[in-house]
C-alpha cells in the first residue's frame, strides 16, 4: 500500500536519531532484526494506534487515520521509534519493561504499555 510505504519512509527519517539514543546503543545487537520488523511491521503497528484512538473518539484518527500516523511520527520523532522498539524488546522477552524504565532508557511505562497492548493486537489478528 502507498500509505504504508509513506509511513515506514518517515519512520526511516528518524532512524539516525534513534540509533542514537540510549535504549538503541544499549540493545546495539538487536538494531538490524528491529529494522527489518519495523520496515513491515512499523506502518501496520502506528496505524494500529491510530485506529485505538480512532475507537478512543479521537475524531482526526476516525476520519484521517495515515495523518493521525504520519502526525505521531512527526511530533514524536525518534520517541516514537524508542517506544516501538522497547515494546519490541519486551514481547520478544529480550528485557523486562521493569529494568527499561529503572535503568531510565525510556521514559515511563505508560507509553511502553499503550504500545505493547497494540502489538499484541496486531499479533492475535
Amino acid at each position: 500500500m502507498a500509505e504504508d510505504r509513506m509511513i515506514a519512509d518517515e519512520l526511516n527519517r528518524y532512524w539516525d536519531r534513534f540509533s542514537q539514543t540510549p535504549i538503541a546503543r544499549a540493545f546495539q545487537k538487536e538494531l538490524p532484526e528491529f529494522r527489518r520488523w519495523l520496515e513491515d511491521m512499523g506502518p501496520k503497528l502506528l496505524l494500529a494506534r491510530a485506529k485505538d484512538a480512532a475507537a478512543k473518539g479521537n475524531p482526526v484518527a476516525k476520519d484521517y487515520v495515515v495523518d493521525y500516523a504520519m502526525g505521531m511520527l512527526k511530533r514524536g520523532g525518534e520517541r516514537v521509534l524508542v517506544n516501538m522498539f522497547a515494546a519490541w524488546l519486551v514481547e520478544r522477552k529480550v528485557v523486562s519493561q521493569y529494568y527499561l524504565i529503572r535503568n531510565k532508557l525510556v521514559a515511563g511505562g505508560e507509553s511502553i504499555a499503550t504500545w505493547l497492548r497494540t502489538l499484541r493486537g496486531l499479533n492475535k489478528a
